[in-house]
């Protein structure tokens, strides 16, 4: 515990001794009030993990104190002095918060808080009637319980309430109305307990200490509370106020229990009534600052539209989004019906939909009652239109009775006018879509008409170039051979290119008739590597077959299949200068065949890579070295794969070579 919390303990062990040691108290009369209640206020302060050592010290105080103040042997102090203790430990016990502190009555229920210090006195004045059995008489053992319940009772409503919380820290009344009210609680006070008399004026107190409860602060309002018993207590044992003397009816021994009458009365008036007003003061500025806070909330929603209104439809809130949507200002339309943001024709649409009469209130709670959301076209003050999805939602109070509605929506003109523009733009794209595909089409059956009707005459050139260079149509001469041996070269080529447009546009339609049949990859390289020989006669290239021993057999046809190996390899040796090396591989995993072409020629930069496969394209470097090609190569070999349902990838940079891989599914075993 801190130094502060030590010297309160102190303080309070001093308090609990002092009211015991008072030479020739009286037993059946005002005997050791309050320190029962101090007890308990210690035992609470200093916490469960202390509380043994606080009783010991307890009744380390109270035993002496006792013996002197009645005069009686130890044993017998001791014995009374369980009177104090044990329900001090009971009430401390049933009251504690679970840790040293001050005690919070929201922490323990009122019920149980009352019970607990009835309790606590009950068992105070039976001990008290235990120890004063073998000194008093019967009825003044009686008389003697009586009043030390009472004054049991009393001390703790007197001394607990100051360890009660309060989270209002600010009084609610002026200065100068406060030092009004002390100023008359102390006349109030010293007029009703000071003067002997047999005037019951003590009602009097009443009316003031209620006046603090409402205006004062809970802490000074329970200060003024016991400073009050205090003094009325004090005045009455030293024999004034309006509780001494002969009052008639009553016993002259019973006569002191209307001081703890009088504190009773005073502390279940004001004590509950400070909580009350206590509780009021916070329910109603969490109230304030939770409606503050809604409404911040709701003017911050700058997005969103947002209309609060009455039980009878009339706005009470118009945040900002609103404002800026329908243009007008919260004075303008504060106390109005949102009627005023809809035209007539809006109000049949809607309600057409609900089935409800043409009336904004019965749209209205027939959208609440279905909880659906609707599209409403609202009018700006410039009597523009904007639409917003708009729900609706009661409020209600805690009796569930309707105190308005609050409408909430989403301004989607800008959205809905994209939108629409964006369908006619997907329109027009569609359109331009089925125009691209009708012309490709067209292009399509053009490639292969024109590729068709070019092979009759490239065979009859073909044809009459034979007839020529066999003699049967006379001998030529030197530069006639030479002439001719170009036509034979090139009507070749032109028949090559027609071949590749003819596979291509067929493979594009989906109409190139593949069989499926086993067929070795490994033979297909060596095929086409025998076929390449031709071609590199001229040329000083190392061009290697790298194949395994075993077959490498897929599902495909052998000839489409020759037509891919010997397309990446005219384009690798093509590529590829005089002193390079090519290289043919065929390999397998688990599930793929796979069939390599890799190259140390010219390179394919990342850009012309995208573009590899795309009809008719040519590499910038092959453009710049005027290397011949007609750019269908790869092309035909991407299209054959992919009905071969196999892949192509392509790995290659700038004077690093290029490396060409297929990849086919095996064939499944017989």
């Amino acid at each position: 515990m801190s130094v502060r919390r030590w010297a309160q303990c102190a303080l309070l062990l001093v308090l609990v001794g002092v009211p015991l040691s008072i030479p020739g108290v009286q037993a059946t009369a005002y005997g050791g009030w309050p320190s029962i209640g101090f007890a308990i206020t210690l035992l609470l302060l200093a916490g469960p993990e202390r509380r043994w050592i606080v009783l010991a010290a307890e009744t380390l105080v109270t035993t002496p104190a006792l013996a002197y103040s009645y005069e009686v042997a130890w044993w017998q102090a001791a014995l009374g002095s369980l009177a104090v203790t044990l329900p001090s430990l009971l009430a401390a016990q049933l009251l504690s918060p679970g840790h040293a502190g001050r005690l919070r009555l929201d922490e323990v229920d009122t019920a149980r808080y009352h019970l607990v210090t009835l309790g606590s006195a009950l068992v105070c004045g039976v001990l008290a009637m235990a120890a004063a059995a073998t000194l008093l008489s019967l009825r003044d053992v009686l008389i003697s319980g009586l009043m030390s319940t009472l004054a049991a009772l009393t001390a703790q409503l007197v001394v607990l309430p100051l360890l009660i919380r309060s989270s209002v820290t600010r009084p609610a009344g002026k200065p100068l109305e406060l030092m009004l009210q002390r100023a008359l609680l102390l006349g109030i006070g010293l007029a009703v307990f000071y003067p002997v008399t047999a005037l019951g004026t003590s009602f009097l107190v009443f009316p003031v200490l209620g006046w603090a409860a409402l205006r004062a602060t809970l802490r000074e309002t329970h200060v003024q509370l016991f400073l009050i018993c205090v003094g009325a207590y004090v005045m009455t044992f030293t024999g004034r106020g309006p509780f001494t003397g002969n009052l008639q009816g009553i016993p002259e021994d019973l006569a002191s229990s209307l001081v703890y009458l009088f504190v009773a009365s005073a502390c279940y008036l004001t004590v509950p009534l400070t909580l009350t007003v206590q509780k009021l003061i916070s329910m109603t500025g969490q109230a304030t600052r939770a409606a503050t806070t809604v409404e911040r909330l709701l003017d911050s929603v700058s997005g969103a539209l947002i209309i609060a209104t009455d039980s009878a439809g009339l706005i009470t809130h118009f945040n900002s989004g609103a404002q800026e949507t329908l243009g007008y200002s919260p004075e303008e339309v504060l106390g109005r019906s949102p009627r005023m943001f809809h035209t007539q024709v809006e109000l049949a649409r809607q309600a057409e939909h609900f089935q409800v009469p043409v009336d904004h209130s019965a749209i209205v709670l027939e959208m609440v009652r279905r909880g659906e959301r609707r599209d409403w076209e609202f009018l700006r003050k410039d009597e523009t239109p904007r639409m917003a999805s708009l729900t609706v939602s009661e409020v209600t109070a805690a009796d569930g009775q309707v105190i308005g509605f609050i409408g909430a929506g989403e301004d989607f003109t800008e959205r809905l006018r994209a939108q629409e523009a964006l369908m006619a733009a997907l329109d027009r794209e569609h359109a331009s879509v089925l125009r691209l595909q009708e012309v490709d089409h067209v292009k399509q059956e053009l490639v292969s008409n024109v590729s068709h009707e070019l092979r009759t005459p490239i065979t009859s050139i073909s044809g009459y170039a034979e007839l020529l260079a066999d003699g049967t149509l006379g001998r030529l001469n030197e530069d006639q051979v030479d002439a001719l041996l170009r036509i034979e070269r090139n009507t070749a080529r032109l028949g090559l290119l027609v071949g590749d447009l003819l596979t291509l546009s067929r493979a594009e339609s989906g109409q190139l008739d593949l069989e499926q049949k086993h067929v070795d990859l490994c033979a297909v390289a060596r095929e086409c590597g025998e076929t390449m020989q031709e071609q590199l006669h001229t040329r000083t290239l190392d061009v290697r077959l790298v194949l395994p021993e075993r077959q490498v057999t897929v599902l495909g046809d052998a000839h489409r299949l020759h037509q891919v190996v010997t397309n990446l390899m005219s384009n690798a040796i093509k590529f590829t200068p005089d002193g390079g090396r090519v290289t043919l591989s065929v390999s397998r995993s688990e599930r793929d065949a796979s069939l390599k072409v890799r190259d140390s020629g010219m390179g394919i930069s990342e850009e012309d890579q995208e573009h590899l496969f795309t009809r008719f394209f040519r590499a910038a470097g092959a453009i710049d070295q005027a290397i011949q090609g007609t750019g269908l190569g790869l092309s035909i070999v991407h299209s054959i794969v992919t009905q071969h349902d196999g892949s192509v990838e392509v790995e290659s940079s700038p004077g690093a070579g290029t490396a060409v891989t297929v990849l086919l599914p095996l064939a499944p075993v017989p």
